[in-house]
């Protein structure tokens, strides 16, 4: 005889609506309270990027979209894809409230995502240097090596290509090394590809194509995109404090609401960290976070000028900038550097200083006279 159990869903702490008429409350208490705490960001470039980027994924979901030229066209949206987008907005609230609380890999991440370091403003910086990157290369035109020579006696699907400024900025950005770069580093500039596949036979036309794609696609993800130069002068100066810090934004008063509109339980949580940090006495000073996760610690920061200097220029050690040099004929990178750090970077193609292991033996002891 089978038995059947009915599932009943888990209590939870934070009571979650259930109708349309909560849902439609629910966003609009969420997208005041995103808007709220981006302008409550210590960068003023912060603040305006992350606003509108609020403000495009709340209109990306309404069911009309307005456009300049000809009628409205409606989008269709999936039944749990606003229960979705709700819920990432309110985990997207919690890392603001973070990030502005004074927790550093919050913080770090917004200022990366300000400044196209991570993120869809990344990808469209990157996405100029890649249009000039496609050619129409035949197949039975790619090497071994992955070069594409220029018969183009045939035309077959379109075959990503480095053009010269994506090549200039990808041979400086392996120089650099891996330190300051999240992620797996660059070393190659171009794809190894074998001559033989595992049966022996020569490597197929179009699995060279593919390779070559799927590694430009790699590379792509990998490679930092030059930041303009109007900010990247800008963030220069923020980052060597030529341009002071205006400070932290002060933090404006909760409203105040009738005793009839009280918010019910359901959106306590919204407003519940949305009040003034507690300044720490010192910097071991651990406080307990309420939320999900109660036992979870953390250690934020107070935001100082000299914290944010430091949040800069780790920002601005993965800018680059792309300029044209008429009297070299190339595409010159540099990237950014503040006071002694160009000192400190270690080039591998550069020979190393004589003298520089004078005194030690092979072991790496000092030798004794």
């Amino acid at each position: 005889m089978r038995c059947f159990i009915s599932h009943q869903p888990r209590p939870h702490s934070n009571l979650q609506p259930t109708t349309a008429i909560d849902n439609h409350r629910e966003t609009i208490l969420l997208y005041r309270a995103l808007l709220r705490q981006c302008t409550y960001l210590p960068d003023s470039a912060a603040r305006k990027y992350m606003w509108s980027h609020v403000v495009e994924r709340f209109r990306a979901y309404q069911p009309i979209a307005r456009t300049k030229d000809g009628p409205p066209l409606r989008r269709r949206i999936k039944r749990k894809e606003p229960l979705k987008a709700l819920k990432d907005a309110r985990k997207s609230l919690k890392y603001l409230q973070r990030a502005n609380d004074g927790h550093m890999p919050q913080l770090r991440n917004v200022l990366e995502m300000t400044y196209g370091r991570v993120g869809k403003r990344g990808r469209q910086l990157m996405a100029k240097l890649q249009a000039l990157g496609v050619l129409d290369a035949p197949l039975s035109t790619i090497t071994s090596s992955g070069e594409i020579s220029q018969d183009l006696t045939r035309t077959h699907k379109k075959v990503p290509q480095l053009s010269d400024e994506i090549l200039a900025l990808l041979k400086s950005q392996i120089k650099q090394g891996s330190s300051r770069f999240n992620g797996a580093p660059l070393r190659e500039i171009q794809p190894k590809i074998p001559a033989v596949n595992s049966w022996g036979r020569p490597f197929p036309q179009k699995r060279k194509a593919n390779f070559i794609r799927k590694w430009y696609a790699t590379t792509m993800e990998r490679l930092m995109p030059p930041l303009p130069a109007v900010e990247w002068e800008r963030l220069r100066d923020l980052a060597s404090g030529e341009i002071p810090w205006d400070g932290p934004v002060p933090r404006r008063t909760l409203g105040t609401t009738s005793a009839d509109e009280s918010p019910p339980e359901a959106f306590s949580w919204i407003t519940a960290h949305d009040h003034l940090p507690h300044r720490l006495t010192s910097s071991t000073a651990r406080v307990v976070e309420k939320g999900r996760h109660e036992a979870m610690r953390t250690n934020p920061h107070e935001l100082t000028p000299r914290l944010m200097r430091r949040m800069w220029t780790t920002v601005f050690q993965k800018c680059p900038r792309l300029d044209w040099s008429h009297e070299k004929g190339q595409w010159v990178v540099t990237w950014g550097r503040i006071g002694k750090q160009s000192d400190l970077v270690f080039d591998a193609q550069k020979p190393m200083p004589a003298g520089m292991f004078d005194g030690v033996d092979e072991d790496g002891k000092v030798c004794r006279e």
